[in-house]
């Protein structure tokens, strides 16, 4: 059978905009363009961040993805967290970082989300929060099966908590997927990274390029 993968992109959900120009017309046929401040930009294969002190450089192989695929699992992500959570709010289109891919299985996401006028919560309530969400909405997917944990972890100079998510074939218990989660407030924000892919190979590529990023 066929298993139908649902990516819940619950904390990290990523719209790849390095920049952007609103052109406006006024009288006549004069344009106005007007430069929106970006949030990073590549170059040589590194992305710089410009929200606060961070690069992360893409492995070999990648390539930045795409908006259209970007939009498609936050939508999955998003109506698959909504139905099995109703009354939850969650914001489906946080602030994009950067986001690079091998294929459809094997990516990596990254968002930063303002905190301001949102509840005060610490690292660990956020932490217990996250896991229960993902674990009550994993179990309403009943053709696969999936075990859920968290830890801690120090980064650099960040405190980060991880949520590992590996998702199996309930009928012969094949490891199908593995999903990691990290989240860290840094600067009264919400920064965010998920890492996922079916060979182990690849996870430690992607899991080495963010750990390695975070040491600069």
């Amino acid at each position: 059978m066929k298993i139908r993968f649902i990516i819940i992109v619950l904390l990290v959900s990523i719209n790849i905009i390095f920049s952007q120009e609103k052109t406006v017309k006024l009288n006549g046929n004069e344009i106005l363009t007007i430069e929106v401040p970006e949030n990073g930009k590549v170059e040589n294969g590194i992305y710089t961040c410009n929200l606060f002190d961070w690069k992360i450089t893409i492995p070999e192989n990648y390539k930045i993805t795409d908006i259209k695929r970007t939009e498609e699992l936050e939508d999955k992500g998003y109506e698959a967290t909504k139905n099995a959570n109703p009354g939850i709010k969650i914001n489906p289109h946080p602030t994009q970082l950067i986001g690079f891919e091998k294929d459809k299985y094997t990516y990596f996401k990254s968002s930063f989300e303002s905190l301001t006028g949102t509840k005060k919560v610490t690292l660990e309530e956020h932490k217990k929060f996250s896991e229960q969400l993902l674990s009550d909405t994993y179990s309403k997917i009943k053709e696969l099966r999936c075990d859920i944990s968290s830890s801690d972890i120090k980064l650099g100079k960040y405190s980060f908590y991880k949520i590992e998510i590996r998702v199996y074939n309930p009928k012969n218990d094949m490891l199908l997927l593995t999903q990691e989660l990290y989240n860290s407030f840094i600067n009264n924000h919400l920064f965010s990274v998920s890492i996922n892919y079916r060979n182990a190979e690849e996870g430690m590529i992607l899991n080495y390029a963010f750990t390695k990023s975070m040491e600069n």
